[in-house]
């Protein structure tokens, strides 16, 4: 398959540790993909990979056929790939649309020296990439806050201000690293919400999450990862009703009937 992202094979070790043993995954433009696993199932090490933080010892990422494999962060990200982070990594001291609009890098094309003296170039382009940024605050019901300082957001607020800079650097798909850790469950609906929103543009979604509920409503297909190997793949229902996954992802039967419930 040349469309999508496309991780193939991918192998990473760690000394002698081998944390992805081939794996293979693909997020399809409009379409949620969910990876769930146990803690130290290689989840963080695929994403690390595909977005050029780890570099593996085998296998191929590409986007829509393009190879992108080992390429570093910033290279992934102006091919297309924008993630966020466990921790939200911002300045706390930086307003929203600062925040937002530093999102813009991979788009700038003027040169420093243009912008140090103040280029008819170098002003159009700030020009269209603020009203870029703008627009994508506007979207996620943040342009009220373009002036209030990151610091001084809930920990939901924040998750959709990583998810507007990876909007506005021009991401064809997004990976989401548990997104709904911490939030409250009304900042998980305004998030999953958002999610379907950025999906439905059509932009692939990559999305780690322990949270199972919001893994059911949001994604079209699911993989298990265990010990660095892909346990399971298919839609979120044969996912979470496979016996390996429940033995050992969910633990017990009745955990799997409880986040399956009303499914039918």
């Amino acid at each position: 398959m040349s469309g999508g992202l496309v991780a193939k094979g991918m192998e990473v070790s760690f000394g002698g540790v081998r944390a992805l043993r081939g794996v293979d995954i693909v997020v399809s433009p409009g379409a949620v993909m969910g990876l769930i696993g146990r803690n130290g199932s290689g989840k963080s090490t695929l994403f690390n990979c595909i977005t050029g933080f780890v570099r593996p010892s085998g296998g191929r990422v590409s986007v829509d056929g393009k190879d992108i494999t080992g390429m570093r962060p910033h290279q992934v990200v102006a091919k297309g790939v924008g993630r966020t982070f466990q921790t939200p990594r911002l300045e706390a001291r930086t307003s929203v649309l600062t925040a937002v609009t530093c999102g813009l890098y991979a788009s700038v094309r003027s040169s420093l020296v243009g912008a140090l003296f103040g280029s008819p170039w170098a002003m159009r382009e700030e020009r269209l990439l603020r009203e870029r940024a703008e627009a994508e605050m506007e979207r996620l019901g943040l342009a009220h806050l373009r002036h209030v300082e990151v610091g001084k957001l809930s920990l939901g607020l924040l998750r959709l201000v990583e998810v507007a800079r990876c909007l506005v650097s021009g991401a064809r798909f997004i990976m989401l690293d548990e997104p709904a850790a911490g939030l409250t469950s009304v900042e998980k609906d305004r998030l999953a919400t958002e999610v379907r929103a950025v999906a439905a543009r059509g932009l692939g979604v990559l999305l780690v999450e322990h949270n199972i509920d919001m893994v059911r409503q949001l994604c079209r297909s699911v993989a298990v990862l265990e010990t660095g190997n892909v346990l399971c793949q298919g839609t979120p229902d044969e996912v979470l009703r496979n016996d390996d996954v429940i033995r050992s992802y969910l633990g017990a039967l009745g955990d799997i009937e409880d986040a399956a419930g009303g499914w039918q």
